[in-house]
């Protein structure tokens, strides 16, 4: 900076200053302040050693003599933001603009990624670059290679001292912007940060050295004025831009306001981030809406897309929201969705690049800003032909054609919810929207970006008249500025537009410490002596068990209706977007069941294979208890989880299962598996619940996923299991075949003692009259030879899918406790769920809502036994006494019969 090396007593100061915690930063305003450096602003060499012809001229009074790099240094430090400074300051202040060519372009915004300024500063190097300009890029912020948009690559970068809304001591960061601009030998100084303070003394400085300033304004008119207070900074602006040569504006509506108050604007388009149109559309196909910007509550309003979003749910329930980007509010979003419990339909996607390939995957785009200036989000959609639902942003000269876009006021949720579900459930209107918003962005590109900036630089260098004669606004555009001025004077009283009340988030709730001193005391203690076993077991896990995710999901040898049970857990977690499965993760079904799983699961990555498993991969999931020693140990000590899933509460029914192991094994297996795996001291705490509910509980928990959640997420999962198995069951039925499955069809028998007697059925059906059911028991039941003795005539069914469409088509269902039962769940609500030996709680889908008729005995809930096995039940029945009752009969038709 200086020109020579350096001498031993300065670098002795300065390194002794920084080891008693002075900062880079103020050596170099140390440095900049020296006066050998200002001696060398005075006079700058060239790369020849030539000195140049000095540029600063003498400070002088700023209202009599021209005003040169020193005095705009001292008055930053007197008069930063001095509002009586800026009125006497003149233009005459400093020295007139002469005719100068153009060659060397230098923009300033404080960084390259993560924004939409940030990206239109990057394309603009590229722009003017290979419109044959050299350009220099000035940031506050280091070179970030994997996430700055690309700016070129042999564009030199510049760093300047941070940026500032209020005096922070400027003269360091004005000297080494001016050191740039001199040694840069730059002609014409961009600054696309119009907000903070700062630019103004950038461009005071710029225009210091004879250089032409243009102030890009990249927002609305009116941004930055959110209340009185407000008012001042924003006055100030207008009073100090005049003295820039140019600013540039992204509507004719701001350009409008800005000429009244005398700075010369003129209107440019923001470049795109192509070229040309891209070849592949958005295919439109799903429900998949995207909303892409900086996550943060303040402009961009994610707080108001996410409450929109249950109320879209209500109208579709399987849509998608991908959330593209990052910001400040990022983990309260995230927390917000949660709470919400809409966290499986919303995917964070993070702060990326590659934006194009989630715009592709997207429906219909959502905006919710409360301002913008010139969204390039818009352009990126519509050249995608994706539709816009948004918030209405009348300046916007996107919006001003009124095509490919639905606009609702500001605010308006509930509108905006019903807007976008009416895209989504109309193709064709959507397709028309697209097809619009693609042709608006084609019009963009048809105006030659070159030309325009080319025409203004051609302007500045001749000192030609940037804005255009007075009086040549657009009636519309003096209209909208006149409703949007109304409106933000309106809102400068907050109590005429209150912001929306956000809910209190779990995170935020304040934690009270204990009121008395020995309690706080005692708090302390306790968490002082926890916090080694706290870190010893988490330490333990990530040294041996680093993956918890589950590799193998055996169920194998499960029942085919407890599969299903068990299936509605799984799916409920996985769609609520639980890291429950590692990538490759395998379940085993029955063979039988094997299509249906791949329909289900497949979706979620999951590999499906009949049968059981022949070398399990751990952590292994299985509702079955550890046999083996080795077992015991992955599951108790482990990471494997094996459940024990039934004995406890096979323990608390009436008469043990014929054959039942009390050992003391299977005691303490029991007891650990409570404890371990359930958190319960013991069996006697089991509570009924749903079986793929209480399977799945202890991993929920594992994942944060609290019960009244799981609960509240499995009822609503059920709309989608039943969509998937619906479709894959239509999917396989010709419309012409389907007749023949329109019966009244009943399953009467399950493989235990809650079989509907033939008796009883017959009984059914002589009240039912010509109205009677078709009875389908299958060869092998050891039911059958009892249902042959009577007139029911069984039929047996020789495809399962003749399963699904009997259960499907069916005119009226009559089941009971059975396969056929978790079958109905999962595909309607209309049939009759007969109950007996268990009761409502656990076997049927909390979701599900089947015409229940239910008669439980003395005896129940009694043990499952198989009638394979025996003639009788536990409690020593042929059939369950349930159905010895006449009412209960009466009742079982009655329903039927409704």
């Amino acid at each position: 900076m200086l020109g020579r090396e350096p001498d031993a007593d300065g670098s002795r100061g300065y390194v002794e200053a920084l080891r008693k915690g002075a900062t880079p930063l103020w050596v170099l305003g140390e440095i900049q302040n020296s006066a050998e450096y200002r001696s060398r602003q005075g006079s700058p060499k060239g790369p020849s050693g030539v000195v140049a012809t000095p540029t600063l001229r003498a400070r002088g009074d700023e209202e009599t003599e021209l005003a040169d790099l020193d005095f705009v240094i001292e008055a930053s430090s007197k008069y930063f933001n001095d509002i009586d400074f800026f009125k006497k300051l003149k233009s005459a202040a400093f020295a007139p603009p002469v005719p100068r060519k153009i060659r060397t372009i230098a923009i300033y915004y404080w960084r390259i990624n993560n924004g939409g300024t940030e990206r239109v500063t990057a394309r603009q190097v590229q722009m003017w670059t290979a419109m044959g300009y050299r350009v220099i890029l000035l940031t506050d912020q280091e070179a970030d290679p994997v996430n700055d948009y690309d700016y070129g690559e042999d564009i030199q970068r510049f760093i300047l001292p941070e940026r500032m809304m209020f005096n922070k001591h400027y003269p360091p960061r004005g000297r080494a912007l001016a050191d740039v601009l001199v040694r840069e030998k730059v002609d014409i100084f961009i600054t696309n940060q119009w907000y903070e303070f700062s630019t103004v003394w950038d461009m005071l400085v710029a225009k210091s050295l004879g250089i032409a300033t243009v102030i890009g304004w990249h927002n609305c008119f009116d941004a930055g004025i959110n209340s009185v207070d407000d008012l001042a900074i924003s006055y100030l602006r207008f009073l100090s831009y005049k003295h820039a040569d140019a600013m540039v504006v992204l509507s004719e509506v701001d350009r409008v306001w800005f000429e009244r108050w005398g700075i010369a604007a003129r209107m440019i388009h923001n470049p795109l981030t192509f070229d040309r149109l891209p070849d592949q559309l958005a295919p439109l196909n799903d429900n998949t809406i995207v909303w892409i910007a900086r996550v943060e509550r303040h402009q961009k309003r994610v707080d108001q897309l996410l409450k929109m979003f249950p109320l879209l749910l209500e109208q579709v329930p399987d849509a998608r929201l991908l959330i593209v980007g990052g910001g400040p509010d990022l983990a309260w979003a995230r927390e917000y969705a949660e709470a919400l419990n809409i966290r499986s339909k919303v995917h964070f996607i993070g702060y990326t690049t590659e934006v194009q390939r989630y715009i592709e995957q997207a429906s219909v785009h959502v905006m919710t800003s409360d301002f913008e200036g010139y969204p390039m989000v818009l352009g990126e959609v519509w050249s995608h032909g994706v539709p816009t639902v948004m918030f209405d942003l009348p300046q916007i000269e996107y919006l001003r054609a009124g095509k490919g876009c639905i606009v609702v006021p500001q605010g308006q949720i509930a509108e905006l919810a019903n807007e976008v579900a009416g895209l989504l459930l109309n193709p064709a209107r959507r397709r028309k929207l697209g097809a619009e918003a693609r042709s608006v962005v084609a019009d963009v590109i048809a105006d030659n970006l070159d030309t325009v900036w080319a025409r203004l630089f051609a302007d500045i260098e001749a000192l030609r008249p940037i804005s255009p004669p007075k009086g040549t606004a657009d009636v519309g555009s003096m209209n909208i500025l006149i409703d949007l001025l109304g409106h933000r004077l309106m809102s400068l009283h907050r109590p005429n537009f209150p912001e929306p009340r956000l809910p209190v988030l779990p995170s935020a709730v304040p934690v009270k410490p204990p009121r008395h001193k020995a309690l706080r005391t005692a708090q302390k203690v306790a968490l002082a002596v926890a916090a080694p076993v706290y870190l010893a077991k988490k330490a333990r896990s990530a040294r041996f068990m680093p993956e918890r995710r589950l590799r193998t999901i055996d169920l194998s040898n499960v029942g085919l209706g407890d599969n299903l049970m068990i299936w509605a857990g799984l799916f409920t977690l996985l769609d609520m977007g639980v890291d429950l499965c590692a990538p490759g993760c395998v379940i085993h079904v029955q063979p039988i069941l094997a299509n249906l799983a791949e329909r289900l699961f497949g979706a979620f990555g999951l590999e499906v294979r009949r049968g059981a498993p022949q070398n399990p991969a751990s952590p292994i999931y299985s509702p079955l208890p550890p046999e083996t020693w080795r077992e015991w140990r992955d599951t108790y000590i482990g990471r494997d989880w094996r459940m024990n899933w039934v004995e406890a509460l096979d323990r608390q029914k009436t008469f043990p299962r014929d054959g039942a192991d009390l050992s003391f094994e299977k005691r303490a297996r029991l007891r650990v598996s409570e404890f371990v795996l359930f958190k319960r001291q013991n069996w006697t705490q089991a509570t009924p619940s749903y079986v793929g509910y209480r399977v799945w509980l202890p991993l929920a928990l594992h994942h944060k996923v609290y019960p009244l959640q799981f609960m509240t997420q499995m009822k609503r999962s059920i709309a989608k299991i039943r969509q998937i198995f619906g479709a894959y069951v239509d999917n396989a039925t010709p419309e012409s075949t389907r007749d023949a499955f329109r019966h009244n069809v009943s399953f009467p028998a399950g493989k235990s003692f809650q079989t509907i007697p033939p008796h009883v059925l017959a009984s059914v059906n002589q009240r039912l009259g010509c109205d009677r059911f078709e009875c389908y028991v299958q060869n092998d039941s050891a039911w059958r030879a009892d249902f042959e003795k009577g007139d029911l005539k069984p039929r047996n069914i020789d495809d399962l899918m003749d399963t699904f469409r009997l259960v499907r088509y069916a005119e009226k269902l009559l089941t009971t406790d059975s396969f056929t039962s978790h079958l109905a769940q999962f595909l309607r609500d209309d049939f009759v769920l007969v109950l007996s030996r268990d009761m409502r709680e656990n076997i049927v889908h909390p979701g599900a809502n089947p015409v229940i008729v239910a008669n439980h005995p003395a005896c129940a809930p009694c043990n499952y036994q198989e009638r394979y096995h025996f003639d009788t039940c536990v409690a020593g029945y042929k059939y369950c006494l349930a159905f010895n009752n006449d009412a209960f009969v009466e009742e079982i038709a009655a329903a039927v019969k409704r």
